[in-house]
């Protein structure tokens, strides 16, 4: 038997050692001794004795998935760690290919067998009948035409029966005639006549026994074809072994229920687990079976009539009484997720069944010899139970009892069984699949991998396993036979892997399941759970890779672990025709799967009479096969396959020994060769090598290779384990200009393609297009800058078609390597030389192919150009850099700054690119003073008030993600994640992260909250912990917003800037947004009436588009407007152009045009945040004159579309101030007296820190640096901090302005704010509603009266919800009479913005008029 040795890996060194004997050691006992106290005994757990006992009942169930050992693929490599992996990969597509020679199909197809070609056996051999399970391949088994002399001379129809008597009696009238001629005597004679009687006493015997078999099986057949036969015989088997297999039987449906029910447990309900299961002692019957006879020559048909009716007990002994048991099932089934679900026991006992059947088996030719098996109802099964929820075995009630509820279940059984397998539906089960690890290799489409990474926490393991256990994943498709396994992690609740495994795969219509077990050495493994994936959700077309999977670890129903996982589907590259008719090849790669076949050996050469061959094949020096041992042939044949996959045949060095077991293992010879020259001259010598000891041939081995190139492009070293560790180098500048001739997957619809193009760094989309409708030459002309990390990585620029409710389709793809636009320099240090990496000069602007994913068909073309800027490198930080993959720019930027540690002369003046480094006066780098950059932000975890199952992605100056985390389940989650987007502006940019549902995607609106930044802000968080020697990576915590509850994240950053960087005009943030105008007034207007004057309105256009029309103002030449005001979406202020047109307003005739104008919107036409007044001559008609003045103010924004993500990033509107951000210090509070009492503390603490901060924040109000903890939803009305100042008693007109950077606490990112007003515990005004803004306007006012001591007012802004109470967004308090300064001139007015606590809430702009009593 063939033996598959694996690569050593830890799983054979994790074993637990074995438990150690107890052993009775003798001693001497000099003295007597003390003993210590007896401890009381052990009190046992019935619980926890009874999960023992279930425990070890399934030990006894067989496992099914692992009848057949597997075959598992392995690789080159003598690890499976995925780094090595990706690595290994990477390395080689780095590489030229070999030139090789179509090889597919260069051994025969149908390859020796052992058993030689001119045996003949098997019926099949010696009749021109075929095998109806189909043919063996063996030679020896084929039918072959053999004719004798007789088949010659007579013709056909003389040949039969009777030939057989004529020769007897010509016989025996030959004999007599010779014994007379012979003279020889009567005993001679009566021999002779004895021969004959005893020939023709058996032909007779035989004829009549023939002919009665032949009478027999005629009536049988009749019999058959009209009855039905018995098969008491199967019953009394079936009664016997029941009682063996029952409990076996019932173990096994308890342990593997939750595989298979798991995913059609409607939405309301989490689980079903059967804690009570057993069929009873008495089984089911077979009561009649009828055979049909005119089917297929492979298919066997019949129809049962089965029953099983426990409580029948008339044909039961009184031994059997005795130990007679009942049907019963006990399931709890639980309703609601989470903590809000509810378990309820379930009761079924006095279950009876029958039905009328028809099973149908389709055999084969080779094992399992049943390939099919098809069960369906022939009528619909009858069926009885006692069903009691809530229910025990003394206690309970029927629920059937109930007038119209037997009927109604017994309704939806049958029509939940009626689509599966009544007639003409039928059950199929393919045994042949589920028993067979066979791997088509011909028929082959790809290979499966997947990466393993981790699991969370093991848990509800306890009656399965004392203390930690020992897990590893196996693997099986359709709950098949195991595929493979990982190493065992000894001991661990949290075990880590990172490995990749390879499964062989011939489509992607299977279910994946990964069963999470521990190892038991000495005892059978036990199962602790099974995850499973659809591979369906592989599409060969649009998505071949699902990356950051968090998969659920169920065992009967309760949740055990997460499964950390990423799978991607690795396809064969094959030859494809195009639409003209042409036929392109194969794309060759350095990955693929290689099979190589061990045929045979000839003409072997040894000192020993006799040997007994087989043969070793090692790959890079490691034993990957052996082949079983040939007994006592110097000629032996193996015939025997193996797969691996190789990912870079370049480097794959094969060495096959041929070796004598009798003799030692000694070596007979050897055969070496790399692949790609084995691929190459096989085809020449017909796979025969010669085998050779120093420089003696000693026979030759036939060994052939099959190669099926796979492509591996997806793997990218920049992915180490989960996000992007390694440090930028730079950002590659991507120009999508166009594309041509796109794929139309819109075709069957009557539309076209609506195509984007998105930039994937591994699976990691990190940039994307807009989305041009029904186009299929579509113009972009968008810029996306890309960070790069290594000069292997790989960018997959892929042409998608939009869909708004279904999954984007791939259009194509193709791949751009940094390397063609970059080169590495190296410092001339003789230690630790600086490395850094420039442009070659090259700038990149071309067409490209866009194939699919498996490169199966091309269509379209894309056109783009790319362009390399590096970041800035600072001398004599190689080393650390590439000690430590974390370290970038600014990690290794934090100098001292403190003189005595660091010379400032010791510090470099330039660059690694030549230009100056930029410093502070302390002595670090002044990463404020770069205006553009790489941010680095690692997302260390989240902490939320309740479970989610959810993730994180991370948008930086756009409305897009541009990446994404994996995804967890839990309050507390461990991302660990490293994430880095491009800063354009940092003046301008801000970077927001949002945590989504699982199930949601970046078209869905739904949030589970967000956080939101500015560039600036970061910068200068990361510049402050610096100078205080922290790291910045080491995280900090802040508050979500946008929460059901309190919820935080920790996040770190690192910022590393450009080097000599110019952003074009056009590429701005500023250069969208939204432009405020308000129409003032017009001066020397043309007369266009008789009466000497006009009735002037002003028409305003943007690119030739109306936006606003103002009023009109009748007969005057000056005019002056006071509520024109509007607002226009500008796409680019670059490319605008703004015209007025004034007409004069007739009421009969036309209106008549007095003079028109424009203005650019370019360079400081109009400013950001401030208004600008510009008068505007007018020109362009005769005659005209006067101008017109128009106020003007830019605000930039991300302006959204139809067909991109509502982010939290185009809903708020300024840039101008840092955005809303709130640190958090302490531990989350999830309990509401904590929350109080914690928020009256940090409440405190903020009205000190706003202070502090506002005066280090340049005029700000708001300041960022605060360490403030989660302000609850009610904040305390504390006013120990207020002033005592008085006043004089009067009444105050309070006008509530407006409000600007409130915090977004709806799921869309925005509030629906409104300010509540109170004076003590009084509500004195609340105002109106303002729907879906951050930024409102209410302009109210309410009048109250005021003494001259101190007096409080607490104005407080609200989110308003329809459902549930309103979310608090700030709050402020104060004294009147700190606003109010009644004895200054002027005092008596106030309108100013005032902070909202806790710090980072926004603030309000409040008016206040004071007028005294008289």
């Amino acid at each position: 038997m063939s033996t598959n040795d694996q690569v050593p890996t830890s799983q054979s060194s994790s074993l637990s050692p074995p438990r150690p004997r107890n052993r009775a050691s003798s001693f001497i006992e000099e003295e007597p001794t003390r003993l210590p106290p007896s401890l009381p005994p052990r009190r046992v757990d019935p619980l926890s004795e009874r999960k023992a006992e279930r425990a070890m009942v399934a030990d006894l169930v067989p496992d099914l998935h692992g009848l057949l050992p597997s075959h598992s693929l392995t690789t080159e490599l003598n690890t499976f760690d995925a780094k090595e992996t990706q690595a290994t990969i990477n390395a080689a597509e780095q590489k030229s290919i070999p030139p090789t020679v179509d090889i597919p199909g260069a051994f025969q197809s149908n390859p020796k067998h052992l058993i030689p070609d001119w045996y003949r056996t098997g019926w099949t051999s010696m009749s021109f009948g075929q095998n109806p399970g189909g043919p063996l391949n063996i030679a020896a088994t084929q039918s072959r035409q053999y004719n004798d002399v007789l088949d010659e001379l007579l013709p056909e129809f003389l040949y039969g029966a009777w030939y057989h008597n004529a020769a007897a009696l010509f016989l025996t009238a030959l004999s007599s005639w010779t014994l007379a001629k012979m003279n020889a005597g009567l005993g001679s004679i009566l021999l002779v006549c004895l021969v004959l009687a005893s020939y023709y006493s058996t032909s007779a015997r035989r004829f009549r026994r023939n002919t009665r078999d032949d009478i027999q099986r005629e009536i049988t057949k009749l019999k058959l074809a009209s009855d039905e036969e018995s098969v008491e015989w199967m019953n009394s088997f079936v009664a016997k072994f029941w009682l063996i297999f029952e409990p076996v039987l019932s173990a096994l449906v308890v342990e593997n229920l939750d595989n298979y029910i798991s995913d059609y447990l409607p939405p309301y309900m989490d689980s079903i687990r059967l804690t009570t299961f057993t069929l009873g002692t008495k089984p089911f019957r077979i009561e009649s079976v009828k055979t049909f006879l005119n089917t297929d020559p492979d298919t066997v048909c019949m129809d049962w009539r089965v029953s099983f009716i426990p409580n029948d007990l008339d044909d039961l002994t009184p031994k059997e009484l005795e130990y007679k048991v009942n049907p019963k099932v006990i399931m709890n089934a639980r309703f609601g997720k989470g903590r809000v679900g509810a378990g309820i026991p379930v009761l079924v006992e006095d279950m009876a069944f029958s039905g009328y059947l028809r099973i149908k088996i389709k055999f084969m030719s080779r094992f399992p010899f049943i390939k099919l098996l098809d069960a369906s109802f022939l009528e619909k099964p009858q069926f009885d139970y006692v069903l009691k929820p809530l229910g025990s075995d003394s206690f309970g009630f029927d629920v059937n009892v109930i007038p119209g509820l037997a009927s109604f279940i017994r309704e939806q059984v049958h029509s939940m069984l009626g689509p599966l397998m009544y007639f003409p539906n039928v059950l199929s089960v393919d045994v042949d699949r589920f028993c067979s690890g066979d791997f088509d290799f011909s028929a082959a489409n790809g290979v499966l991998a997947v990466t393993v990474y981790s699991t969370d926490y093991i848990k509800n393991v306890s009656d399965l396993v004392e203390g930690a256990p020992n897990p590893y994943i196996r693997f099986y498709l359709d709950h098949g036979q195991e595929l493979d396994r990982t190493s065992v992690c000894e001991s661990s609740f949290e075990p880590k892997w990172n490995e990749t495994r390879y499964l062989k795969l011939n489509n992607l219509n299977s279910l994946l399941s990964m069963e999470l077990k521990t190892s038991r050495p000495g005892f059978k493994d036990r199962r602790l759970g099974t995850a499973n994936f659809d591979l369906s959700r592989l599409d060969g077309e649009t998505q071949a890779e699902r990356e950051g999977l968090n998969l659920m670890v169920l065992r009967n129903g309760k949740h055990v672990s997460n499964l950390r996982v990423d799978i991607r589907y690795l396809p064969i590259s094959k030859p494809h025709q195009r639409e003209d008719g042409i036929i392109e090849p194969a794309v060759d790669s350095n990955s693929g799967v290689l099979r190589l076949v061990i045929h045979e050996c000839r003409d072997l050469i040894s000192k020993s009479s006799s040997i007994s061959p087989y043969v070793r094949i090692i790959v890079n020096g490691v034993e990957r096969y052996k082949t079983s041992v040939a007994k006592n042939k110097f000629d032996p044949k193996f015939e025997q396959p193996y797969e691996i996959v190789v990912l870079d045949k370049t480097t794959f060095y094969i060495r096959a020994e041929v070796r004598d077991s009798r003799d030692e293992d000694k070596l007979i010879g050897v055969f070496t060769s790399y692949l790609p020259d084995m691929v190459r001259k096989q085809e020449a010598n017909d796979s025969w090598w010669d085998l050779v000891d120093g420089d003696e041939c000693l026979g030759q081995l036939r060994l052939s290779a099959e190669w099926k190139p796979m492509i591996m492009s997806g793997l990218s070293t920049a992915m180490n384990g989960r996000g992007f560790d390694k440090p930028p180098i730079g950002v590659i500048r991507f120009t999508f200009w166009e594309a041509r001739d796109l794929r139309n997957v819109e075709m069957v619809t009557g539309g076209k393609s609506d195509p984007y193009i998105r930039v994937l760094s591994g699976y990691q989309v990190r940039g994307r297009t807009e989305v041009i409708d029904n186009d299929l030459n579509p113009e972009w002309g968008e810029t996306l800058y890309i960070p790069v990390h290594s000069l292997k990585e790989e960018f997959v620029l892929e042409a998608m078609d939009w869909n708004a409710r279904t999954k984007d389709k791939s259009l194509g793809m193709a791949v751009f390597k940094p390397s063609e636009i970059i080169r590495q320099k190296i410092g001339d240090q003789s230690v630790s030389p600086d490395v850094w990496y420039e442009s070659n000069g090259v700038k990149v602007d071309r067409w490209d192919r866009l194939h699919l994913i498996d490169r199966s068909s091309s269509k379209g073309d894309l056109h783009f150009s790319a362009e390399f800027f590096p970041v800035l490198g600072v001398p004599g930080t190689s080393a650390e850099v590439n000690s430590n993959q974390t370290s970038t720019i600014s990690s290794v930027s934090a100098i001292s700054s403190n003189p005595d540690e660091e010379d400032p002369s010791h510090l470099p003046l330039r660059g690694l690119h030549g230009s100056y480094i930029r410093y502070t006066p302390d002595n670090l780098i002044d990463l404020s003073s770069y205006n553009s950059g790489v941010l680095k932000i690692k997302i260390h975890e989240v902490q939320l008030s309740n479970i989610e199952y959810c993730y994180c992605h991370v948008i930086v100056d756009a409305l897009m993600p541009q990446y994404k985390t994996a995804k967890l389940r839990d309050e507390n989650l461990q991302f660990n994640e490293c994430a880095d987007m491009f800063i354009k502006e940092v003046d301008f940019s801000r970077v927001a992260i949002e945590l989504k549902p699982a199930k949601s995607d970046e078209k869905d609106m739904n949030k589970l909250g967000h956080w939101i930044d500015s560039g600036a802000a970061i910068i200068r968080r990361i510049m402050r912990q610096k100078r205080l020697g922290i790291d910045s990576m080491d995280g900090t915590w802040f508050n979500l917003m946008g929460t059901d509850g309190p919820a935080r994240i920790r996040l770190g950053f690192e910022f590393d800037p450009m080097e000599n960087f110019e952003l074009n005009p056009d590429e701005s943030l500023d250069n969208q947004g939204v432009l405020t105008v308000d129409l003032v007034s017009a001066r020397n207007l043309m007369a266009a009436d008789k009466s000497g004057t006009s009735d002037p309105y002003v028409v305003f256009n943007v690119n030739g588009e109306k936006v606003h029309k103002s009023e009109i103002i009748k007969r005057n030449l000056n005019p002056k407007w006071t509520h024109e005001h509007f607002e226009v979406a500008i796409q680019s202020r670059v490319t605008a152009s703004i015209r007025i047109e004034v007409f004069d307003w007739n009421h009969v005739k036309g209106h008549e045009p007095i003079g028109s104008g424009g203005i650019t919107l370019r360079g400081d036409a109009v400013e950001s945040f401030k208004t600008r007044l510009v008068d505007i001559p007018l020109d362009g008609v005769a005659g005209v004159s006067g101008s017109v003045q128009v106020k003007f103010k830019w605000h930039p924004q991300l302006l959204k579309t139809k067909k991109t993500q509502t982010s939290v990033l185009g809903t708020t509107r300024t840039y101008a101030r840092d955005d809303v951000n709130l640190e958090a210090s302490g531990p989350l509070v999830r309990d509401s007296h904590d929350m109080q009492r914690l928020s009256s503390e940090s409440y405190h603490r903020s009205q000190i820190s706003d202070t502090i901060g506002s005066r280090l924040s340049m005029g700000s109000h708001i300041s960022f640096e605060d360490n403030i903890s989660l302000a609850p939803s009610s904040i305390l009305q504390d006013t120990s901090v207020m002033s005592d100042a008085t006043g004089k008693a009067g009444f105050v007109t309070i006008t509530l302005l407006e409000a600007r950077g409130l915090r977004g606490v709806d799921k869309s990112g925005t509030s629906d704010p409104f300010v509540r007003v109170r004076v003590g515990k009084q509500q004195i005004y609340k105002t109106a509603v303002i729907p879906k803004t951050l930024d409102p306007e209410w302009n109210e006012s309410f009048v109250y009266d005021v003494g001259g001591e101190p007096f409080i007012f607490d104005f407080k802004v609200k989110d308003h919800n329809k459902i549930k109470s309103a979310v608090d967004l700030g709050q402020t308090r104060c004294n009147i009479w700190d606003l109010i300064k009644v004895d200054v001139p002027g005092g008596d007015t106030f309108n100013q913005w005032l902070p909202l606590f806790p710090a980072g809430s926004g603030e309000l702009r409040v008016a206040i008029k004071f007028q005294p009593t008289m």
